[in-house]
């Protein structure tokens, strides 16, 4: 007969495994802080896309696609940007992540982080193309690239913190 671990140990391990949504969450939670820095508003780094990003890599299975639309509505209601808009942006971003772990992980870091740009700057590209569509006026791209460069910036930072949690708290998950 198999034995069923106990309750507290399967409560500790589904709290160790909402880890990544709740650092996600978290994150899309910080973005909308107002920090009283003239003009940076609009080019808040992307933080919700890196860490999407970086636990579509490592942990898809504690960063699923349902997550991942969850996430993108809170960011949305968060931002006011129209709904639906990030729950795809970052589904696009979760889709490159898993369909190309192979390619990023265990390799240099390096890697990881030109694979980030290529997938921001996309991301970041087709978030504008939908913005001018959606508003049927064109929208200052210049913004846009701040923010994307700041995100590319912030990038080994975040993932830094987000290895950290992972060998401290997700070893056995």
């Amino acid at each position: 007969m198999i034995e069923q671990p106990p309750f507290s140990y399967q409560i500790n391990r589904i709290l160790r495994g909402s880890i990544p949504f709740w650092l996600t969450f978290f994150l899309a939670l910080l973005t909308v802080v107002p920090l009283r820095i003239e003009g940076f508003g609009p080019v808040t780094p992307a933080l919700v896309m890196i860490s999407v990003f970086y636990w579509s890599l490592h942990r898809p299975y504690l960063m699923p696609a349902p997550v991942v639309f969850l996430v993108g509505l809170i960011s949305d209601i968060l931002t006011g940007v129209p709904l639906g808009l990030s729950s795809l942006m970052l589904l696009i971003v979760h889709l490159v992540a898993i369909s190309q772990r192979h390619v990023f992980v265990g390799k240099a870091f390096i890697l990881t982080w030109w694979g980030y740009v290529w997938v921001a700057s996309g991301t970041s590209l087709l978030t504008w193309i939908v913005a001018c569509l959606y508003s049927l006026t064109l929208i200052p791209i210049l913004p846009v690239l701040l923010q994307l460069l700041l995100t590319i910036l912030i990038f080994p930072l975040i993932v830094w913190c987000f290895g950290a949690v992972q060998n401290s708290m997700l070893k056995s998950v």
